[in-house]
């Protein structure tokens, strides 16, 4: 995005002063080739012979100057790897605050696991990598980290989301829990009812946290009243999962009750 300010233009202890700079010069001697080759291209299309004989010659020396920076980069990474900063991890952990804070972004936890409900953030700088729940991605500048989780966490907020289907898939694990004998009751576990779904649909990308999320988005958007039973989420003694409060906060839920409701549909 144009103007945005990055880790090139405000590099904290974590990169290496050398190796910021040997991308800095990769960079510009990169842009400028791409503007010569613009140049020349556009010249060979019109046979405009004097601008050829003016650009090509610059085009092998700005060739060398890339090769150059390119060669002097991968030295300077060769001898250095994130882990080697770990002295630094509490200005990095700063800059992932405050590109969060400026973005607006509701990043909760401690470096290097956060949450952007219901999006799980961890930062591995051994591996030079950070996991957005199961993807992972290799961006670790932190306004540029920050956005990519911002978008996954806009896009999951965004997303449609069916109350009914939702209702369904759980009145039907817990009825055949409830069948198995795994029920106090009214009451079935959650986690249990967690559980069947992920089996159930043979994949385990479904997580918990995404789970919690469902669970949320229905008790906003749904009356939670199903084929003449009415959902209730309650606390449990143990197993409980925390899931965000209309009123702020979050409640922790471990079971869901289901309840005959006279003349509902």
């Amino acid at each position: 995005m144009a103007g945005e300010r990055t880790l090139l233009d405000n590099p904290t202890a974590l990169v290496p002063d050398e190796v910021v700079e040997s991308w800095k010069r990769l960079t510009a001697s990169m842009a400028k080739l791409r503007r010569l080759s613009q140049q020349v291209e556009k010249a060979t299309r019109r046979w405009d012979l004097r601008l050829l004989r003016q650009r090509v010659p610059e085009v092998a020396v700005t060739a060398a100057e890339v090769e150059a920076a390119a060669h002097s980069a991968e030295a300077a990474l060769a001898t250095w790897n994130t882990i080697d900063a770990l002295s630094a991890v509490s200005g990095y952990a700063e800059d992932i605050a405050r590109a969060a804070a400026q973005l607006r972004l509701p990043l909760q936890g401690e470096f290097p696991d956060y949450e952007a409900f219901p999006l799980k953030v961890t930062v591995d700088l051994l591996n030079e990598q950070v996991t957005i729940s199961r993807r992972k991605t290799t961006t670790l500048e932190p306004t540029a980290l920050m956005r990519e989780v911002q978008a996954r966490h806009q896009a999951l907020h965004r997303s449609s989301f069916n109350a009914r289907r939702f209702m369904h898939a759980l009145v039907g694990a817990h009825d055949l829990l409830k069948e198995a004998g795994r029920a106090k009751g009214m009451d079935v576990s959650l986690l249990a009812i967690y559980d069947m779904l992920t089996l159930r649909s043979g994949t385990g990308d479904y997580t918990k946290a995404e789970f919690a999320f469902d669970i949320y988005r229905l008790r906003r958007e749904s009356d939670m009243l199903y084929d003449g039973r009415q959902l209730s989420f309650l606390n449990g003694r143990k197993g409980n999962i925390p899931v965000p409060s209309a009123k702020g906060g979050a409640d922790l839920l471990g079971i869901l009750r289901l309840v005959e409701v006279a003349g509902s549909d």
